[in-house]
């Protein structure tokens, strides 16, 4: 049976992300794999991470991108020094370091102009939400207050209140990454059949920090959660 599953933020830690595909889920051409953002910025590798996922979708893998606010941040530094001094206070510095690219010397447009234009392609592509049956996907939670939340973008990769719109869900369940939150709380609120929303970042680039440091995923179908611990 072919199986969608949801991987939470993995901010550049590309060790991580490929052993959790590979030794944990195993991944096959028939599954879907949906990401939800927040893929640079903070970890080890970015450009790994990019990498592995470009690998897989050119060996026709069944990829769903979505766009999370570091993404947003670096795309929006190309044309805005604000977004830029921005993107450089949430560590995009370790995203252009991974792309050989020295902070020191090159700032604002002149910096996102040397990272080549296949990862950029990529970032421009991204999606802002998911839909699958009995489920929306996004990075950060929708804004519940608004008839429509696919028309607010913004929450899509900002908001962290978790306040939703029962009549809009109308029986499905919204999946988001965008705030670290301990494994084992993801776990639970995944299990029980009364949550609504939930999280699935585990804060992976944060191994230091009390209940995180784990990379995290949910099969949509079988209910499967799978949890792995940072090794880079």
């Amino acid at each position: 049976m072919n199986r969608r599953i949801v991987v939470g933020d993995i901010h550049g830690c590309s060790r991580t992300f490929q052993r959790l595909l590979e030794e944990r889920i195993k991944l096959e051409k028939g599954d879907t794999l949906i990401l939800t953002g927040d893929y640079i910025d903070r970890g080890p590798d970015s450009r790994a991470v990019i990498d592995y996922i470009l690998r897989l979708q050119h060996e026709s893998y069944d990829l769903v991108t979505l766009m999370g606010n570091h993404e947003y941040l670096l795309l929006h530094s190309q044309g805005s020094i604000e977004y830029y001094k921005l993107w450089m206070l949430n560590s995009g510095f370790t995203t252009l370091s991974d792309f050989g690219i020295d902070e020191s010397l090159h700032h604002g447009p002149d910096a996102i102009n040397r990272i080549p234009e296949v990862y950029m392609g990529f970032f421009r592509e991204l999606s802002y939400f998911a839909e699958t049956p009995g489920y929306f996907i996004s990075h950060a939670c929708f804004e519940g207050r608004t008839s429509n939340p696919l028309d607010d973008l913004q929450s899509m990769i900002w908001k962290r209140d978790e306040y939703y719109n029962e009549a809009f869900l109308n029986g499905r369940k919204l999946i988001h990454g965008h705030t670290p939150e301990p494994m084992e709380l993801i776990r639970g609120r995944i299990m029980d059949p009364a949550t609504r929303i939930f999280n699935v970042d585990g804060g992976c680039v944060y191994p230091k920090r009390p209940g995180l440091g784990y990379l995290c995923a949910f099969d949509l179908d079988s209910h499967e959660f799978f949890a792995l611990k940072n090794c880079e």
